[in-house]
This record gives C-alpha cells, sequence and structure tokens, in this order.
C-alpha cells in the first residue's frame, strides 16, 4: 500500500510499476474535478481503466474489506473527506463474498486490526493485490465524496 498526495514529485513510482507512472501522469494531466461522475474512461486498454465515482460515505460497520486479484487499485479523493481501512490480505479472517471473476473483487469480514486513512482531496492510496482495503467509509459524519479509482493491471 502506497498513500501520497499528487502535488508531490511522482518521479520514483516509475520503478514501482511503469503502469502506476502512467496512470498518476494522467491523473495529473487532468482537472479531476470536471470529470462527470459515473464514466469508465480508458487510459490505456485495458491495462488502465478511471472509474469515476460520487457517493455518501458510510459508517465504517457497514463496509466490507476487498481484494483484488487482476487490478492495482489506485484510489484518488477528488472532494470530500473519506476513511479507508488496510490491512494485509494476510490479516483477512474470512471470505464474506466470493471472488469474482466479471468484477475482481472479493470481500472479507473485518480483522482484528486494522489501519485507517484519513484521505481529503488531492491524496491518493495505491492498493496492490495484498492490501485489503475498506473504502467508503466516514472520517467524523457521512458527506459527499467524488473519487477516481483507477484500475492498473497486474
Amino acid at each position: 500500500m502506497i498513500l501520497d498526495n499528487l502535488t508531490t514529485t511522482l518521479a520514483d513510482y516509475g520503478a514501482v510499476n511503469p503502469k502506476i507512472a502512467r496512470a498518476i501522469e494522467w491523473l495529473k494531466s487532468r482537472d479531476l474535478a470536471a470529470i462527470e461522475p459515473g464514466q469508465v474512461i480508458t487510459v490505456d486498454g485495458e491495462r488502465i481503466t478511471a472509474q469515476i465515482q460520487s457517493y455518501t460515505t458510510i459508517e465504517p460497520s457497514e463496509g466490507l474489506f476487498e481484494t483484488h486479484r487482476l487490478f492495482i487499485d489506485i484510489q484518488v479523493i477528488v472532494s470530500g473527506h473519506e476513511t479507508i481501512y488496510w490491512a494485509p490480505k494476510a490479516r483477512l479472517p474470512e471470505v464474506h463474498t466470493p471472488y469474482s471473476y466479471e468484477k475482481d473483487l472479493i470481500f472479507y469480514t473485518d480483522p482484528a486490526t486494522s489501519v485507517p486513512l484519513h484521505m481529503e482531496a488531492g491524496d491518493f492510496a495505491i492498493f496492490f493485490p495484498s492490501d485489503g482495503h475498506k473504502p467508503k467509509c466516514h472520517t467524523e459524519r457521512p458527506e459527499a465524496v467524488g473519487k477516481i479509482v483507477v484500475k492498473v493491471a497486474v
């Protein structure tokens, strides 16, 4: 898992994964607030896509941890505040909903411990297949959030 902000120097991300560097370059070259929610944008064929989301954050107890097998998530907060909980996949206790190949998604029950990532506009987190994460949780109270989730093929 990586936590950062789009205002930082991003040269090191090419060493992590060139597709991640490409996705972050795409994010930095756009007016993210001007992109309409509900769209799925092709950034680089099937290798990199961006899902534009808008929702109201929820109570942490209402969410589920998730992991992916085929894609890395880059979750970017465009507006509002959100807490995303993180735990290593190895610490996730049991499967809540089995893996869906079509959605590249598996849900888990909460682990005994997790790390809250308090995020605001411009912040992003990168979740690899080994990273369990529970997004869409409120920080202090439910609020509207604009987010872009960039899916990067592993």
